[in-house]
């Protein structure tokens, strides 16, 4: 009697996607990038199955001025050099804006973002143990429309509370407040941005590190995202568990009118 027929059944590999993300609230290039990445992360799929975790570590542009200093179309002035660049930054920034269908508010105040960088932490700290990461995303989205969209002012304590209350870290905007006033996780920020600056070599933002290896400098076209996930995906296994040693390998293109913020060494204005 011949053997039954055996079906095998094999279950595709799983690949998780690793994203350390280097950010600044006040970089309108970091909301783009944040808004291109997610529809990426969103479209991506290929037949064998994905997972993505997105951090956040902070980058301060602007770390000698003061909260509520100038208007956030003014401060891009300090990150270009001329006036006449940041016309044409501003321009072209909000073409970007438009084709995600959102529309840019230059007149809001801005300052030092060092407030907006402990909420992140906070945030990450209570949302990013969910699979989805789906209430960090929208933190993030909530965080980012503030600043760039709605015009107000994220350097701003009372901004940053009310935005907390609104995402659910604090019940009310005065508990919120008391939070910012401790100084909770101030050190931590310093920290990673001196780590950011010295041990990863982030000198703009926003960029990126996947799995600790490959880096993704300023922003990128959800499309350019997709395909850099697919050529990651393609590599062989034994250069995908490179390490850190391995990190540097520069993926993406650079954008025409640069497509990232530096930092810069604005007079101290406190």
């Amino acid at each position: 009697m011949p053997p039954f027929p055996t079906t095998i059944t094999t279950t595709p590999q799983h690949f998780h996607f690793k994203i350390d993300i280097y950010t600044d609230t006040v970089c309108p290039f970091s909301h783009l990038g944040f808004l291109s990445l997610t529809t990426a992360v969103s479209s991506f799929s290929p037949p064998t199955p994905v997972t993505f975790s997105l951090t956040y570590h902070p980058y301060i542009l602007y770390p000698n001025s003061r909260p509520s200093s100038r208007k956030l179309g003014a401060a891009l002035t300090y990150i270009y050099s001329s006036h006449t660049r940041t016309t044409s930054i501003l321009t072209h920034l909000d073409n970007l804006a438009s084709t995600y269908n959102i529309k840019f508010n230059w007149e809001g105040m801005t300052g030092n973002s060092r407030d907006s960088h402990r909420l992140i932490l906070l945030a990450q700290s209570r949302f990013q143990a969910s699979p989805s990461q789906q209430n960090l995303r929208r933190f993030m989205s909530r965080l980012y429309q503030a600043s760039f969209q709605r015009g107000r002012d994220i350097s701003s304590r009372q901004t940053l509370a009310e935005l907390g209350v609104e995402a659910g870290l604090f019940g009310t905007v005065d508990k919120g407040l008391e939070w910012l006033d401790s100084g909770a996780l101030g050190e931590e920020v310093d920290k990673e941005c001196e780590k950011a600056k010295r041990e990863i070599g982030v000198r703009a933002v926003p960029s990126y590190v996947v799995n600790e290896k490959y880096v993704v400098g300023g922003m990128q076209d959800p499309v350019v995202w997709m395909s850099l996930f697919d050529k990651i995906m393609r590599q062989p296994t034994s250069q995908l568990q490179g390490g850190g040693e391995q990190k540097g390998e520069q993926l993406g293109r650079r954008e025409e009118h640069g497509g990232n913020c530096r930092v810069v060494a604005v007079e101290n204005d406190t």
